[in-house]
């Protein structure tokens, strides 16, 4: 359950710390109060997407904070899942930091977690019920999601038996489709044609590894063949062949020290070394001469290492960037024709693999079928009875069962029908019901649902949407009576449902220095009469208005 809600710098919200008690705790305050705004935190702390308009104005940052006190099985999974755990007293925080620019953080007990995660943790803490939520029932994907979520614990050794030949059905049916890719013999065919045309193309140019390289090379000392002839005379003349040169002036320079070197050691070494140096430079010479001599630079030489570079570049732009990646497309695609090639009894193989397996699917999923059948007729005489609790007395609601290809969730194609008034015929839940109808099928579904999961805390937004009078009276009563089992926060506007809290609190917005703030407050109960009276008749509130207000409460305490 949550202990408390925190909030900083959100909408309206400039700071506000909320402690949520048990049971029954209604919220309600005028229209564009804020009463959005707790729903909008909430969803934050669940993973929901951050919208930076949420952010108040003027701020860089703001935070949402939620503490819940938990002994769920189900969350210390996740939890375990995740290398994370709840603290000594069994709490856990969760933190959902906002930036302006858009971005946001979320923290379980201080370690940052990904959205996923977050997600993950939220579902099995709080179950969060508004308009979408309603909605969801208009779409008959997801009747077979609520089936299962009813009979979960009926239902998960026929789910698992069935997810286990299932997952083996799918990958033999992955390995068929890339056998095959779901192509018929002529696009085989031209398959098969394209795969030789590429081998043999890239066979034909038979490739080396650093080819590639070498020609590049070879490519620029061709394309500056004058500069480099040009240069390699002129360095041949500054060294030994010019009237003045390198070698010439440092066998002078020898000559000389040689005639004094006997006076000192030094002397002799510097002769030596200046000797050594002399013959060096004849031998470069005579290396820059013969390199000189016997280069041909051949414009048919150029013209065949463009060709060949062109060559090798049209296979890059097909095949990968590097001779490397060309040669592993080549063993990739041999791979590939050799597989086609010898397809026919491989796929054969894989053909008769799925028969046996949808032959053992087809008997799972048959006892996936009765299973969920039997928890439809639970299920149906679960809702009937909360329904008519509900001031639905003349309902009728059925599971309606066809049978669809095989998927993941069995062979079972689910529709809930029903008829809410005596004489209608029973159709498809989104072609009869109305706002008030939807609200009221849904929380009956929710109470159902409050006896079975590990969900300690409920939040309605709009259940009250389409209701009032008697029908709100009732679906007061029956939040109160989810409230002794579940800790369940309510928004409403109806005095009939508010008058049931057990904790009431009041959302109320003002203004200062041209800002406007929201607040929450909790309520004592001459302040609940007020409030009471408020949502009765605005605000020409009369004494009999506050008679009225006492006695709806007196009724509800009742």
């Amino acid at each position: 359950m949550i202990l408390e809600l925190y909030m900083k710098n959100c909408a309206l919200v400039e700071e506000l710390r909320l402690n949520i008690d048990e049971n029954l705790n209604i919220l309600t305050g005028e229209t564009g109060s804020g009463k959005s705004i707790i729903i909008d935190a909430l969803g934050l702390c669940l993973g929901e997407k951050y919208d930076r308009s949420f952010l108040r104005k003027g701020t860089d940052k703001g935070l949402v904070e939620v503490v819940f006190y938990s002994r769920n099985s189900n969350l210390e999974k996740v939890l375990q899942e995740n290398d994370l755990e709840l603290d000594e007293d069994n709490l856990l925080v969760i933190t959902r930091i906002i930036y302006a620019d858009g971005k946001s953080v979320a923290r379980v007990n201080g370690r940052t977690v990904k959205m996923g995660v977050l997600k993950q943790i939220a579902s099995t803490l709080i179950d969060v019920h508004g308009q979408h939520q309603t909605q969801a029932l208009f779409n008959k994907e997801t009747h077979i999601e609520f089936l299962d979520l009813f009979g979960e614990l009926e239902l998960e050794e026929f789910k698992y038996d069935y997810k286990d030949i299932y997952a083996k059905y799918s990958e033999v049916k992955k390995a068929l489709n890339i056998l095959t890719e779901n192509k018929d013999d002529m696009q085989i065919q031209r398959e098969i044609d394209l795969l030789k045309f590429q081998i043999n193309e890239i066979e034909s140019a038979n490739l080396s590894k650093d080819e590639y390289d070498d020609l590049l090379k070879q490519r620029d000392v061709y394309r500056n063949s004058e500069k480099i002839y040009s240069n390699l005379n002129l360095s041949y003349q500054n060294l030994y062949d010019g009237s003045v040169n390198a070698v010439d002036l440092i066998g002078n320079a020898v000559k000389e020290l040689s005639a004094i070197s006997e006076y000192d050691k030094s002397l002799s070494d510097y002769n030596n070394e200046i000797e050594r140096i002399m013959y060096e430079l004849q031998d470069i010479s005579r290396d820059i001469r013969n390199y000189k001599e016997n280069i041909n630079f051949e414009p048919y030489e150029l013209e065949q290492i463009e060709i060949r570079v062109d060559e090798i570049n049209n296979l890059r732009r097909k095949y990968g960037d590097s001779i490397e990646e060309i040669l592993e497309y080549y063993n990739n695609t041999k791979s590939r024709l050799d597989e086609i090639l010898n397809r026919d009894e491989k796929v054969e193989e894989l053909k008769s693999e799925i028969l046996k397996l949808e032959k053992t699917l087809s008997v799972k999923a048959q006892a996936l079928t009765n299973a969920r059948k039997n928890v439809a007729i639970k299920l149906e005489e679960a809702l009937l009875v909360e329904l008519k609790s509900l001031n639905m007395k003349n309902v009728i609601f059925k599971v309606n069962f066809d049978e669809s290809i095989f998927t993941s969730n069995g062979k079972d194609d689910i529709e809930f029908m029903i008829s809410f008034n005596l004489g209608e015929d029973i159709k498809p839940i989104y072609k009869v019901a109305s706002g008030g109808e939807m609200s009221r099928f849904m929380l009956a579904f929710k109470t159902i649902l409050s006896d079975i999961d590990q969900i300690d805390t409920l939040v309605f937004d709009e259940i009250d949407t389409g209701i009032s009078g008697i029908a709100a009276q009732i679906v007061g009563e029956k939040l109160s009576n989810i409230g002794k089992k579940k800790q369940v926060i309510c928004i409403t506007h109806l005095p009939q449902i508010a008058a049931n809290a057990d904790t009431h609190y009041c959302i109320e917005k003002s203004t200062s220095n041209e800002r406007t703030f929201t607040t929450i407050k909790k309520l004592n109960y001459e302040q609940q009469k007020d409030e009471i009276a408020r949502l009765i008749a605005g605000s020409n509130i009369t004494e009999k208005t506050m008679e009225h207000a006492t006695e709806i409460i007196e009724l509800a305490k009742r």
